[in-house]
């Protein structure tokens, strides 16, 4: 059984003339041997590499088959005048020639969109008709696409083709693992890197804790400080120490409010830096007493902080580890040294 409507685009009657040569229904069917989309060289609704191909694309493997094809007008003028008749004419015999079921469209230039069903039971006059009124006659790639949607015909896969994604991933994963390798080889050695929070001193990543012991650590070292500023034997005797003595007691209690909360990796780092800047300002006082300059600015000694501020820096070996400076204070030195310096 053959389905055909035809719809006219534009009442326009085309007056007898010369035979202009157009696309014969051969030249259509020859057309759709590579692509079911076949659009003649002279017409320029449909951009042959763009439209097209996107049509084609989405009526491509379709059941049953969908050709279309856009062919001019002129092609309408065999002396009629009629051009539903002629319409049916051409169709009929593209229809012949392809020998195939399936639906066929044909746009006619800006005169006639002609659907035909062959050998299916699909109401293309009912379909092509209310989307003709839908879009504007400069607009056949919506018509066609408004026809495919009503057909149930999915839209073409947009974006970047479906092998891509495989590669981008592959991609994805060499350059992480790239990263990833250099990162293992640039990391730091067992003894090397920044040193997480210890009391007043430096440590190495091989005396890593968990945050709860750090935490544990910096209150102990607060405590321990508050112990040594009650301790110090910080007389007056005519000689003003209430500047650093207060400077002192000001750090311990700042340090005090950051280790009663919760503090982070952060805010423990700060905790050491007051601890080691009021324990530098006790010793300050101390030396105005004893009459001595005033100590160095210096991290407090490596061995004992309550040892007070070093005085300088000593490699040092621990057990199973690797030589390092760490700061000492002068007893320290001195034992380490043997008595000589």
């Amino acid at each position: 059984m053959r389905l055909l409507a035809g719809v006219l685009f534009v009442s326009t009657v085309l007056a007898p003339t010369a035979a202009v040569p157009g696309p014969d229904p051969a030249s259509v069917v020859d057309g759709w041997a590579s692509s079911p989309v076949y659009v003649d060289d002279s017409q320029q609704a449909l951009v042959p590499d763009q439209d097209a191909s996107e049509l084609a694309e989405r009526v491509k493997g379709h059941d049953p088959a969908i050709r279309i094809a856009v062919v001019p007008a002129i092609v309408l003028n065999d002396g009629s005048g009629d051009n539903s008749a002629a319409a049916r004419a051409y169709v009929d015999k593209v229809v012949d020639r392809q020998r195939a079921d399936g639906i066929y469209l044909v746009v006619f230039g800006g005169a006639i969109t002609w659907g035909s069903a062959v050998g299916v039971d699909t109401p293309i006059a009912t379909i092509l008709t209310d989307e003709l009124g839908k879009h504007s006659r400069s607009d056949p790639i919506g018509t066609l696409n408004g026809v495919l949607d009503q057909l149930d015909v999915p839209k073409a896969k947009t974006g970047p083709p479906g092998w891509l994604w495989p590669v981008l991933i592959v991609i994805l994963l060499l350059v992480a693992g790239f990263l990833g390798l250099r990162w293992w080889k640039s990391r730091p050695g067992k003894d090397e890197g920044p040193a997480l929070y210890r009391p007043s001193y430096d440590v190495l990543p091989d005396e890593a804790d968990s945050l709860a012991e750090r935490r544990s650590l910096a209150r102990e070292d607060v405590t321990r400080f508050g112990e040594e500023l009650d301790a110090a034997d910080v007389r007056l005797d005519g000689v003003n120490t209430a500047a650093d003595v207060q400077a002192a007691m000001d750090a311990y209690a700042d340090a005090g409010r950051v280790v009663d909360g919760e503090p982070d990796d952060d805010k423990l780092r700060e905790v050491r830096a007051t601890v080691e800047y009021g324990r530098w300002r006790l010793a300050c006082a101390q030396a105005l007493i004893a009459g001595t300059p005033a100590p160095a600015r210096r991290a407090a000694c490596f061995f004992d902080p309550s040892h007070g501020t070093s005085v300088t820096d000593w490699m040092y070996t621990p057990p199973g580890g690797k030589a390092r400076e760490v700061p000492v204070c002068s007893a320290c030195r001195d034992r380490l040294s043997g008595g000589t310096r």
